[in-house]
């Protein structure tokens, strides 16, 4: 009984060391499993922003009742699991909807929501000890803004009441350029910052001749005295202060591409990262996780797909010469009609592409699932340029294994064609 016991019971843990190692790999679970959830989400949202939310609460990632800040949290963090910056912006800037009668819309629908929201997702970033301008890099590169006007209103109305009160320019900043008033502090944050916008489109647009771009002179007219229901006297904007400005866009545009799923990283998020979010994650949940079968499938994907490929390109003929990058993909010469190279190798190497992009794709990991297409193109043979076209053509109407994988990536590209990405196409 006892030697029974011993090989299907854990043993119950020994020391402190022992229950820390379980801990602490519960608590890896629940992390694996959380972003998991995220990831999933966020697809969701890039299509429709109330799917991904609804898909969080229903999943336990968020919380109910639903709050604005739980929301903002997830657009502020969810970018590095393929959250799109174009969806973080037209949520951030929708007004949402107002009370009707006989309709009841989601609360993360309702206007008073949305506003929340966004003043909270300002409030998650670190302006402290910052210039405006270096704020507003950091901002943008957190999202894209939206294309409506009133919407990029809404936004940099909430960037400036945020802003304005901790940045350098503030009354506890070194600079002390805005007023002491916060409504007039906020007023004059949201007109320049709006300006710095406009002259980064201008000075960085090809379409605009460098003879009509704006001077350095008339950005420091348009924006030294907003007026004296805004500037008051003596608070008027220094010359070296805008024209520093003026020089800081000219030399580097503010960029907002880069820093999502692809791993890319702007130097704005970058300094955002190392700042850390204001927020802090208030969960933190040791139990096991109840996604732990479907972690672990995910963990043995990501580690197991490359010796998997390996194996599918061996049964096409396909051979890497060196390293592993796609210049180096070359088809095996004179492949014999039997062996492991012959038809039915080709027919195995077939269904076992297949069946892996099948099953990645309905866990939902479209990186991996990208990269495994990317890889069936090339093992077809037909994207091999160092021939011509003609001998192109002749090898693969000779190669039943080229055939094998041009028959899958054309299957997959009709059946899923909005998930192979641009690199697929």
């Amino acid at each position: 009984r006892q030697s029974i016991m011993a090989g299907h019971v854990s043993p119950a843990p020994q020391s402190w060391s022992d229950l820390g190692r379980i801990t602490s790999s519960h608590h890896m679970r629940n992390i694996k499993s959380k972003k998991r959830l995220m990831r999933r989400a966020a697809q969701l949202f890039n299509k429709k922003s109330s799917k991904g939310i609804e898909f969080l609460v229903q999943s336990g990632v968020i919380e109910e009742p639903v709050t604005p800040r739980a929301v903002a949290s997830f657009l502020r963090n969810a970018l590095v699991v393929g959250l799109d910056k174009k969806a973080v912006g037209a949520y951030l800037g929708e007004v949402g909807k107002s009370p009707e009668a006989g309709k009841s819309p989601p609360v993360w629908q309702r206007d008073w929501f949305h506003k929340e929201c966004l003043e909270t997702y300002c409030g998650l970033f670190r302006f402290e000890r910052q210039s405006l301008l270096d704020g507003l890099r950091m901002f943008l590169a957190a999202f894209r803004l939206p294309g409506e006007a009133q919407q990029i209103d809404r936004i940099l109305q909430a960037f400036s009441d945020s802003c304005s009160r901790v940045c350098e320019e503030g009354v506890q900043g070194s600079l002390n350029v805005f007023s002491e008033d916060p409504k007039r502090a906020s007023d004059a944050a949201y007109l320049l910052s709006f300006s710095i916008i406009m002259l980064n489109t201008d000075q960085h647009n090809d379409n605009i001749r460098e003879d009509r771009k704006m001077s350095k002179a008339d950005f420091v007219k348009n924006n030294t005295d907003y007026g004296q229901d805004i500037t008051e006297k003596g608070k008027e904007f220094p010359r070296e202060y805008l024209e520093a400005i003026y020089d800081s866009i000219r030399e580097e545009e503010i960029r907002t591409e880069g820093e999502g799923a692809d791993g890319s990283m702007t130097v704005e998020r970058w300094k955002d990262v190392l700042r850390g979010s204001a927020e802090e994650d208030p969960h933190s949940d040791n139990l096991p996780s109840v996604h732990d079968a479907e972690d672990l499938t995910e963990l043995v994907l990501e580690h197991v797909w490359m010796p998997i490929m390996s194996s599918i390109s061996a049964l096409w003929g396909v051979n890497r010469s060196s390293g592993s990058g796609s210049s180096n993909i070359q088809k095996v010469p004179e492949a014999g009609p039997t062996g492991m190279l012959g038809a039915q190798g080709a027919r195995l190497g077939m269904d076992m592409a297949w069946d892996m992009l099948v099953g990645v794709r309905q866990l939902g990991r479209n990186d991996i699932f990208c990269k495994i297409f990317n890889c069936v193109c090339k093992y077809s043979g037909l994207l091999e340029y160092k021939t011509d076209a003609a001998a192109r053509s002749w090898a693969f109407a000779h190669s039943v294994e080229s055939q094998s994988a041009f028959v899958v990536a054309l299957r997959v590209a009709r059946e899923a064609n909005d998930e192979i990405g641009v690199d697929g196409w």
